[in-house]
């Protein structure tokens, strides 16, 4: 009986097939998530528009209000209290050809959002959808609240998915600078003797800085306090940062600064209150 050696043509055939398979799971698989991906940054972009928009009109630059005007494939930030088409202050961004603005649901049917000068309010409060075009089922939702908070409904989700009972403290930080060059993280308290702890902020940013995530504990007067400090958004403009003290876990007042800029301040209890430059503040 002779031995028989090699592959049969049956046996390769069977073996491209389940390489061709592996390749075009590969790509499908790819191609997804590069679209979810783009649907995720052009979202952040909009966010990004939409609060230049606002930090405009807070600092009454040009003496005037600003908005920003929506249509299925741009978004417009338009100088004034009403959009007119064609303006040379107009700045025109086109949202990439396979996404689409879907579902603009402001206050008062209205297709644009314009802020309050000094306040930064707004009456055009309500969401807008960006979608895949191919798959208007997962939309990135932007919420747009009447106190002029913006976010990301996924990101909202993905930093707020913890217990309340437990973490009875997480508190939000619509700060309308941006950290991304920020060096120190400092925590004080004002407990006798006072004491200082610093943190170099650098390794906790991710490679292009559009997320910083800290947490760990620190020893305040012999007693470890435990932190978590991360962000929801953050771009050149803006940082919306969460806060997360357990009550369970800290027993010291403690104030919380970014570059000697005063955020928050923690009674022994649990107490929070907004610093001198930590934005508006929600405590969830």
């Amino acid at each position: 009986m002779t031995k028989q050696n090699g592959f049969t043509l049956i046996e390769i055939l069977i073996i491209i097939s389940i390489i061709i398979l592996i390749v075009a799971i590969t790509n499908i698989s790819y191609r997804y998530f590069e679209r979810n991906t783009e649907l995720t940054i052009t979202a952040q972009k909009i966010v990004s528009i939409i609060k230049l928009a606002q930090n405009k009109t807070m600092s009454s630059e040009g003496d005037s209000q600003y908005g920003v005007h929506f249509e299925n494939d741009k978004y417009i930030l338009f100088k004034g209290d009403t959009y007119q088409e064609g303006t040379a202050d107009n700045i025109e961004n086109t949202v990439p050809s396979r996404l689409e603005i879907n579902n603009i649901d402001l206050e008062g049917e209205e297709s644009d959002i314009i802020f309050q000068r000094i306040n930064g309010r707004t009456e055009q409060d309500g969401t807008i959808d960006l979608i895949i075009s191919s798959e208007a089922s997962n939309p990135e939702t932007i919420n747009i609240h009447p106190s002029g908070q913006i976010e990301l409904a996924s990101l909202l989700s993905e930093c707020c998915n913890t217990n309340y009972l437990t973490d009875n403290r997480h508190v939000h930080f619509d700060l309308g600078w941006s950290m991304q060059n920020a060096i120190t993280l400092t925590f004080y308290s004002s407990e006798i003797p006072e004491a200082t702890v610093n943190v170099n902020m650098f390794e906790y940013f991710n490679i292009d800085k559009t997320e910083f995530d800290w947490n760990g504990v620190i020893d305040i007067n012999g007693q470890s306090q435990t932190i978590k400090i991360h962000t929801h958004f953050l771009d050149e403009f803006n940082t919306v940062l969460c806060i997360h003290r357990d009550g369970s876990l800290n027993n010291k007042p403690l104030q919380i600064l970014i570059d000697n800029k005063d955020i928050a301040s923690y009674t022994a209890e649990g107490e929070v209150s907004i610093g001198f430059l930590g934005g508006t503040m929600e405590i969830q």
